[in-house]
């Protein structure tokens, strides 16, 4: 009984570390109108900016993996509120557009990824028997942060201007500490540890770890499969709010409809994880149907996005069918590598999947301008 609730209460703690330190990401359209208002003359500059923060939950996964076999999922995580605090507070006080790429792009997306990272590994590692629900219910916290944050975000722009934002973003990042204290390090962490006592055997732990994992064909499509989505799914998290704007929508409404893709993906995260739970469904297959669906839906956002039901229609798909994937990728992962690559296996998912976030809004931008 203790232990269960001790899990318990593990579980929760990384639900508000996602929801307090991940979420950000999804707020990233919002940032992005409130930097062009500030830098009308930089808007490919500007681009960069948004790209990177929100690609970098992704894209620094192996660093982030690599801070976990090093130390531990506890200090990764003190360490991502940390470099999350600094990025947003350095971006309060610039005005060059150049240093708020370097400071909120990479220095607060670095730390974004760590916190991630630290708590959905340590969540695997203490739910490693059955990691579907615990997986959903702390993904979920993100998914509650992007029901709440987009509004809240637009409501600091419209109050404080983008510089006062940045501000009250590091002050969030910082109560991550909080909630980090209740995470603890299992023993099969420190067993990772013990079969590697010098950086040297680290590294070559590392590249051996990665060798086997690639060997295997599964593990191969699965990577190529997350790249595909990264690619597509952030071009219209990042691009959403300008398009609902340029198609007649208010700051406000588009900020409204972006909390919408929040709270269903919040729903399905969790919902997701109880189904991926029960040993008669097929994660993967929920992991591949889920695509699909949500593909055909943006294949005809332009036919019905010039109307507001269109657009609430499409938050509803995107929220529903893009969330959930966060649910799937620990326990898909540990089913095909096992329990040990994990960390591993995961720093490199997130790296394949960033590289897609970093490379579709980039696109995605350039086309618009």
């Amino acid at each position: 009984m203790r232990r269960q609730r001790r899990r318990a209460v593990i579980m929760l703690a990384g639900l508000m570390n996602a929801f307090l330190g991940t979420n950000i990401g999804y707020s990233a359209g919002i940032i992005h109108l409130g930097l062009l208002e500030k830098h009308k003359k930089s808007p490919n500059v500007v681009f960069w900016a948004g790209a990177l923060f929100s690609s970098l939950l992704c894209l620094a996964g192996p660093i982030s993996s690599v801070a976990v076999n090093a130390l531990s999922c506890r200090s990764t995580i003190f360490l991502g509120s940390f470099l999350s605090f600094v990025g947003f507070m350095v971006s309060s006080f610039v005005s060059s557009i150049e240093i708020v790429v370097f400071s909120y792009g990479i220095v607060a997306g670095l730390g974004q990824s760590m916190i991630y990272s630290g708590t959905v590994l340590a969540t695997g590692f203490h739910f490693h028997d059955n990691p579907s629900v615990a997986t959903g219910v702390v993904v979920a916290g993100a998914g509650m942060g992007v029901a709440v944050f987009p509004m809240f975000t637009e409501f600091l722009i419209e109050t404080y201007g983008i510089d006062g934002t940045f501000l009250l973003l590091s002050a969030v990042s910082l109560q991550v500490v909080v909630f980090n204290m209740c995470i603890d390090t299992h023993e099969l962490e420190n067993n990772r540890k013990e079969t590697s006592m010098t950086f040297k055997m680290k590294v070559e732990l590392i590249f051996q770890e990665l060798r086997k994992i690639f060997s295997m064909g599964a593990y191969l499509q699965f990577c190529i499969s997350i790249f595909c989505w990264s690619t597509s799914v952030n071009t219209s998290v990042l691009l959403l709010p300008q398009y609902y704007v340029s198609t007649g929508s208010s700051h406000t409404e588009a900020a409204i409809l972006m909390s919408l893709y929040g709270i269903t993906g919040c729903f399905s995260r969790i919902l997701t994880g109880l189904a991926a739970s029960d040993p008669r469904v097929d994660g993967k297959l929920l992991y591949m149907g889920s695509y699909i669906i949500l593909g055909l839906s943006t294949f005809f956002l332009p036919l019905i996005g010039n109307y507001f039901p269109g657009k609430v229609f499409y938050s509803l798909m995107l929220g529903i069918y893009s969330s959930n994937v966060w649910s799937l990728l620990t326990p898909i992962t540990i089913e095909i590598v096992g329990i040990q690559q994990m960390p591993t296996a995961f720093g490199m998912e997130l790296l394949i999947g960033g590289i897609g976030f970093l490379i579709g809004p980039i696109i995605g931008g350039k086309t618009c301008t």
